[in-house]
């Protein structure tokens, strides 16, 4: 999605200039996704927007060091402030005569093909600012709000298996190392649960029950090479045994597979009291970063 950068009430940004006699006309349009130079190993993040008719960026450049927990919070709209000080910390607007992303951005050695024609710092003193938020999910196939089972607003009590993992960032709701995925919650892929797949009929649905084939043994348990994956073990009759219920048999599996689940943080990034030269405002909507963390439960 596009948006015009916000200045206040601004809604189309013309920025003029008369040092020399000469008008200067700026139009700063923008989309909101930033993109982001660097790693935890690095000495510094650039956090970036470029626009390409004409060729523009605005960047923000900090250190790791200071970043703290912006891209990766420990608590859910997690806000962070840093002072620009022209140094380790500065904001910029940039014009140029051509692509600055594979030629400066990002880049130790600068290419030699792209120049910047004007350079907009702002001055020591604007501050930066970051909200950090997060959503987690264990990709499932079931929506994190449909796991809200009864039905409070609070996913962190909804625990199907008593495993101490809610059900939105579990992986395998019953723990019977078949992940709830693969055990049809939704088996139209429209967004309804209420026809999960029931191999046994018994009113629970597969990904909720331990004994899928209501053959008397448990699901985890018809692991007959017991490698905590109950779908490669075949029956006699070509289907796998917990989906058998003719056939019964028990390997004890005391092991459970592992669950991993993502976590997707959007940082919104506002620049405040930006002066640029050409510019003083209270407010730039810098834009938002959105990363996607891997977790694992402890």
């Amino acid at each position: 999605m596009r948006k015009l950068l916000s200045f206040l009430l601004l809604t189309t940004v013309l920025i003029t200039a008369c040092d020399d006699g000469d008008i200067i006309t700026v139009e700063l349009t923008f989309g909101d996704e930033l993109k982001l130079c660097g790693d935890e190993n690095s000495t510094n993040y650039v956090l970036y927007n470029i626009k390409n008719d004409p060729y523009e960026s605005l960047t923000l450049l900090f250190p790791v060091s200071e970043s703290g927990t912006i891209f990766n919070p420990e608590t859910n709209g997690e806000e962070k402030s840093l002072i620009i000080n022209g140094s380790n910390k500065k904001f910029n607007y940039r014009t140029y005569d051509g692509d600055p992303e594979g030629e400066l951005i990002c880049q130790d050695i600068p290419g030699s093909t792209v120049n910047i024609i004007n350079d907009y710092p702002a001055e020591s003193g604007a501050q930066a600012k970051f909200t950090s938020t997060f959503v987690d999910d264990d990709n499932d196939g079931i929506p994190s709000e449909l796991e809200d089972l009864n039905a409070n607003g609070n996913l962190e009590d909804d625990d199907s298996d008593g495993d101490g993992i809610p059900n939105y960032i579990d992986e395998d709701d019953d723990n019977d190392n078949v992940p709830t995925i693969n055990e049809n919650p939704d088996v139209n892929d429209d967004g309804n649960i209420d026809d999960a797949q029931d191999t046994d009929n018994d009113g629970t649905p597969d990904y909720l029950d331990t004994d899928d084939d209501g053959d008397g043994t448990l699901t985890r348990n018809e692991d007959e090479n017991l490698d905590t994956n109950p779908r490669n073990d075949i029956s006699a009759n070509n289907i796998a045994r917990y989906l058998d219920s003719a056939i019964a048999d028990e390997f004890v599996q005391n092991t459970f597979i592992e669950n991993n689940y993502k976590r997707t943080v959007s940082v919104k990034v506002e620049v405040l009291n930006a002066n640029l030269d050409i510019l003083n405002t209270d407010k730039i909507e810098f834009g938002t970063y959105t990363r996607v963390i891997d977790l694992v439960s402890e």
